[in-house]
């Protein structure tokens, strides 16, 4: 798994060569999009085309279920016909406990192979993904691709109500399989995820949800682990700062829903509207935009107030016109992407100040912030 610091985020392209899937987990974001559909092979040439001709190396495909394409294998060997270096699939693993599939694949040229693992037993893993068996036959997938030399192998967790408590025995039980990098995922609130939500969501600031967290960020301590977060807010990682995702993955966020926000400018609203905006992940990002697109502008967020002011951001909004939604994630970062951390709150200016934007706290860390006395 690439190492997410700005400075070395190496560009992947993504290829999505299904809309099926054989599990049917509670938190799926993606339910609705799946519509039984395969992308033929000449489609994937095409996407796969524009990924080289954009200068790109490293290839992710995914899906759905990518490995439940029927013509998977020739296409691993087609993205490294045309030149990409580093070959990754996002899988559930079932396929691969096929001994034989999975051979044939890095034979193909398949470098890396993320799994989507949530429980360290059958009962978990199984009423999370909602089909008995399926941690049987991801595991030994698993078990198969630690096998094999040169092979790079991560486990993904889905961060939910049901495995919070155990969220640290389920890293220890891949541990101990051999599994040496993770990445910690928040729940994000569309389709399967939303509806499911009084299953799945939890207040991750709850003091006792925080605990089990944190017993479970402890490992990243480790120098033989590594451990990345994926859309989890920077308050949850104080004492844990460089687990903070970092903030430039926003673009990635938004380059991924460029249609969405251009349709929103168009007709004022959101294909996720009224889809747990105060769960997500971009619920600042996407209130701003509904302030431009309202009222023409921002009011400042005031702050920090105990740290260096930060540049100028530059002036991409123009009353009348959708701001470009990249200049517009960079405006977002350097001047609208705050946190606080627990001093804030006995800070005296507490109620004028909205934190510290994250990429100063990911730097610096939360104990920079030097509050006020009341």
């Amino acid at each position: 798994m690439a190492d997410p610091e700005e400075g070395a985020i190496q560009k992947r392209h993504w290829v999505r060569l299904t809309r099926v899937c054989n599990q049917r987990c509670l938190f799926c974001l993606d339910r609705d999009a799946q519509n039984g559909g395969m992308l033929d092979v000449a489609a994937v040439r095409r996407d796969l085309d524009e990924g080289r001709q954009a200068g790109l190396t490293r290839v992710v495909l995914s899906g759905g279920e990518p490995t439940m394409h029927p013509r998977f294998l020739e296409i691993v060997s087609l993205a490294r016909a045309l030149g990409y270096r580093h070959i990754q699939i996002i899988t559930n693993g079932r396929r691969l406990c096929y001994r034989d599939f999975l051979s044939s694949a890095v034979s193909s040229g398949l470098d890396e192979v993320t799994f989507s693992l949530h429980g360290h037993n059958a009962p978990l893993h199984d009423r999370l993904t909602r089909v008995p068996g399926s941690f049987v036959q991801a595991v030994a997938g698993l078990r198969h691709a630690l096998s094999l030399p040169g092979l790079i192998v991560s486990v993904d967790v889905v961060i939910n109500k049901l495995n919070l408590s155990v969220l640290r025995d389920i890293l220890d039980f891949f541990i101990n399989a051999g599994v040496r990098e993770f990445d910690l995922l928040a729940l994000v609130p569309f389709s399967d995820a939303w509806r499911h939500r009084d299953e799945l969501f939890c207040d991750l600031g709850e003091p006792a949800n925080l605990a089990h967290l944190r017993r479970a960020l402890e490992l990243s301590r480790r120098p033989d682990l590594h451990i990345w977060t994926n859309r989890l807010r920077a308050e949850f990682l104080e004492g844990f700062e460089a687990l903070i995702q970092s903030p430039v993955k926003i673009h990635d966020e938004v380059r991924g829903r460029r249609k969405v926000f251009a349709r929103y400018f168009k007709t004022g609203r959101m294909v996720c509207e009224g889809d747990g905006c105060s769960m997500c992940f971009l619920r600042d990002f996407c209130g701003d935009l509904a302030a431009v697109r309202e009222r023409g502008g921002l009011a400042p967020r005031p702050g920090p107030l105990c740290l260096p002011e930060a540049s100028a951001p530059p002036d991409v909004l123009r009353a009348g016109e959708a701001p470009d939604i990249d200049a517009f994630a960079k405006f977002f970062i350097q001047s609208r992407y705050f946190a606080k951390g627990s001093a804030c709150r006995g800070c005296a200016d507490a109620a004028r100040c909205d934190g510290a934007p994250v990429v100063e706290i990911k730097r610096r860390g939360f104990s920079s912030l030097k509050p006020e006395a009341i």
